[in-house]
C-alpha cells in the first residue's frame, strides 16, 4: 500500500474511532469513512486492529512534528502551547480521538498489535516534550530540571486528564488548566 493510501486509511480510522470508540468500531464503519469497500480494506489489512495500528503509526509521526513545530518563539511558550494541546477539553478538536486512544491504551497490555504503535505514539509525545524542556533548561528559561522526568510527568498528567476531563466530562477542566499552568510556572528559572 502506498504512503498516500495508507494515510487515507489512517484518517478514516481516526474519524471512525472518534465517532464510535474502539468497542463499537467495525471495519464497515472504517470503510464508510474511507469511502471504499470493506473488502478493499481487507486487501491491505488482515484485521481491524492492523488498521488501527496504521492510524497510530501515522499519528505518532505527525504528533511529534506538531508539538515541535508550534509557532513558539521560546521554550516557555512552546511548553505552554504543547500543554494546551495535550490537556484537552471536551470541545477540543481532537477530544474524541483522545478518548479513543485512552480506550486503546486499556487494551494494550493484552493486544500486541496495538501495544507497539501506542508505545510509539506515547514515545513521540514524550520525546517532543523532553526536547522542549531540554531547550528551556539549556537556554536558562527553565530551572535545571531533568527534562525527561519532567516531560514524563506532564505526559502522564495529560493522559490522565483525558479520562476525567473529556471522557467523563467532569467539571475540572479549568482546574486542570490552572494546575498545569502552575506547574509550568514552577519550572521557570528565577530571574529576580
Amino acid at each position: 500500500m502506498d504512503a498516500d493510501a495508507r494515510a487515507e486509511v489512517a484518517l478514516a480510522v481516526q474519524a471512525a474511532l472518534a465517532q464510535h470508540g474502539y468497542e463499537r468500531l467495525t471495519t464497515a464503519k472504517i470503510a464508510t469513512e474511507y469511502e471504499n469497500s470493506e473488502a478493499g480494506l481487507y486487501y491491505y489489512f488482515d484485521s481491524k486492529d492492523e488498521m488501527i495500528a496504521a492510524f497510530l503509526e501515522h499519528a505518532a509521526r505527525h504528533l511529534s512534528d506538531d508539538l515541535l513545530s508550534m509557532e513558539a518563539e521560546d521554550p516557555e511558550t512552546a511548553l505552554r502551547e504543547a500543554c494546551e494541546f495535550l490537556f484537552r477539553t471536551p470541545d477540543h478538536d481532537y477530544a474524541g480521538i483522545a478518548v479513543a486512544i485512552m480506550e486503546l491504551l486499556s487494551h494494550a497490555p493484552y493486544n500486541e498489535t496495538l501495544r507497539a504503535p501506542l508505545l510509539e505514539l506515547e514515545t513521540a509525545c514524550l520525546d517532543a516534550l523532553t526536547d522542549i524542556v531540554a531547550a528551556g533548561v539549556d537556554q536558562g528559561v527553565f530551572r535545571p530540571v531533568e527534562p525527561r522526568p519532567t516531560a514524563a510527568f506532564l505526559l502522564a498528567a495529560a493522559d490522565g486528564s483525558t479520562g476525567i476531563g473529556v471522557a467523563l466530562e467532569m467539571d475540572v477542566n479549568d482546574d486542570l488548566r490552572r494546575g498545569w499552568m502552575a506547574y509550568v510556572d514552577s519550572l521557570l528559572a528565577d530571574t529576580a
